[in-house]
C-alpha cells in the first residue's frame, strides 16, 4: 500500500504486539514451571527421606485456599482431569508429583492422588522439602 503525503493511515499492525504478548506468555510458563511453590506461595512439609526424579513429572499444586494448579497453572478439578488424562495417553510412564501446602487437610491430598491414580497414573510421588 503506497501512501500519497495527504492520506491518512487506517489500518493498524497488530503482529508486532501478539508477537511480544506469545513472548511474554512462554516466559510466564516457563518461569511458573521452575519456580513452582514459591510462586504459587506453597509452603511444603519436611522430610528426612525424600528422592529426586529422573524426568520432569506433572506437578499438581495445592495451596492453602484448595485451588489446584498443574504446572503452575490454575485449573479447576476438570481441567486437572483432561490435562492428565491427555499426558497419560502421551507416556504411560508419566510421573506425576502432589506439591500440597503443609496446611492443606489430609483428605484433600488423598482425594487428589485417588484422582490421579483413577486416570491410569501408576507413578505418584509427594513433593517434600528436605529436613536440615
Amino acid at each position: 500500500m503506497k501512501l500519497h503525503s495527504d492520506e491518512l493511515l487506517t489500518e493498524i499492525n497488530i503482529t508486532p504486539f501478539v508477537d511480544i504478548i506469545l513472548v511474554i506468555l512462554i516466559i510466564f510458563l516457563l518461569v511458573a514451571q521452575v519456580m513452582g511453590p514459591q510462586v504459587l506461595g506453597i509452603k511444603l512439609p519436611k522430610a528426612d527421606q525424600s528422592d529426586m526424579l529422573p524426568k520432569q513429572p506433572v506437578t499438581v499444586f495445592l495451596d492453602t485456599t484448595g485451588r489446584i494448579a498443574v504446572n503452575g497453572v490454575y485449573l479447576d478439578e476438570e481441567g486437572m482431569k483432561r490435562f492428565i488424562k491427555e499426558q497419560v495417553e502421551r507416556d504411560p510412564q508419566l510421573d506425576v508429583v502432589i506439591s500440597a501446602d503443609e496446611k492443606v487437610f489430609h483428605g484433600r491430598v488423598v482425594g487428589i492422588l485417588d484422582t490421579v491414580k483413577a486416570l491410569g497414573v501408576t507413578r505418584l510421588a509427594i513433593h517434600v522439602q528436605p529436613k536440615l
